[in-house]
């Protein structure tokens, strides 16, 4: 999910031609490089010439804002984005990238105030830039939403962003995590498997969908099969493959392992999470539990219990 307008604004800028005796076609340019200091450059040109006209000035504020806030300016970033909406009271971006600086920058309401203009205009602007994308602003808002804890309407969001973009796997993400957050499990599944499908290489994905498998079968729900279980373990493994130092994918496929009868892979993990989590008092527990009795300090009697 494209936050800011990044992309778009190059776009933008390549969309519309310069008007006669405006700012050079070099400017443009560099307004629209991958360089902020160029951006810079280039976009204060095209700024400063009025015969620009207000749209195409709006337009490169919000590249040089962009281009600020890339050097780590935020102050000259927020100040080009007021610009460019008194400039054009219209530019979608220009809201929408002045709610994400307001998020940023810990203030969700004034987030919520310019994402809730920004739909207003345009829920999803494109970029004329090939390949560049959109910015969904329903998913932006659904953040700052979060951010303020306000889980229902961050999912509400979240459900109409999708609804925009079924493709995007961030917002299929991001609304899984609320769920598991709220402890709604089961409903976080969907959004785990669509991400898996579009974007197979997040090991968080993975490790969720895992630990929610594994505590279901845990929990012997009717309608699980035997089967399920091996779905759980085969997700904490690709977990492990794509981040193999995750602790807790370890200790959840060591549960996983426990449960499925097989005591020495299940050390085996238990001894991984300990050595990546040596300060998790539950898995030194399962490690001490589960370590093999010859590596085990003299006098331990835990022994399988």
């Amino acid at each position: 999910m494209n936050t800011r307008s990044r992309l778009i604004i190059a776009g933008a800028l390549l969309a519309l031609a310069a008007p006669a005796f405006a700012a050079s076609p070099q400017a443009h340019a560099d307004c629209d490089a991958d360089d902020p200091d160029r951006n810079i450059a280039g976009c204060t040109r095209i700024i400063d010439d009025v015969s620009e006209g207000a749209h195409m000035r709006s337009i490169a504020l919000v590249g040089r804002a962009l281009a600020y806030d890339t050097k780590g300016d935020r102050d000259h970033a927020g100040a080009d984005l007021d610009k460019a909406i008194k400039l054009d009271p219209n530019n979608t971006l220009a809201y929408n990238d002045r709610g994400v600086l307001w998020r940023e920058k810990g203030d969700p309401d004034r987030a919520i105030a310019d994402f809730t203009r920004a739909i207003e205009i345009e829920a999803l602007p494109h970029s004329d830039l090939p390949g560049s994308g959109h910015v969904n602003v329903y998913g932006n808002r659904a953040l700052a939403y979060a951010a303020k804890g306000d889980l229902d309407r961050a999912l509400a969001d979240f459900d109409a962003a999708i609804k925009l973009d079924p493709a995007d796997a961030d917002l299929h993400a991001n609304r899984a995590r609320i769920f598991i957050e709220r402890h709604e499990s089961d409903r976080a599944l969907p959004d785990l498997d669509a991400v898996i499908r579009l974007d197979p290489a997040r090991a968080f994905v993975f490790k969720a969908r895992g630990t929610i498998r594994y505590e279901q079968y845990a929990r012997k729900s009717a309608w699980i099969e035997p089967r399920d279980l091996d779905g759980a373990i085969s997700d904490l493994t690709q977990a492990i493959t794509l981040d193999p130092n995750d602790g807790d994918a370890y200790y959840a496929r060591g549960l996983a392992f426990v449960m499925d009868g097989k005591r020495d892979r299940a050390a085996d993990d238990f001894a991984a999470a300990a050595r990546l989590e040596p300060d998790d008092a539950q898995v030194a527990k399962m490690h001490q539990r589960f370590m093999p009795r010859s590596n085990r300090p003299s006098g331990d009697l835990s022994a399988g219990k």
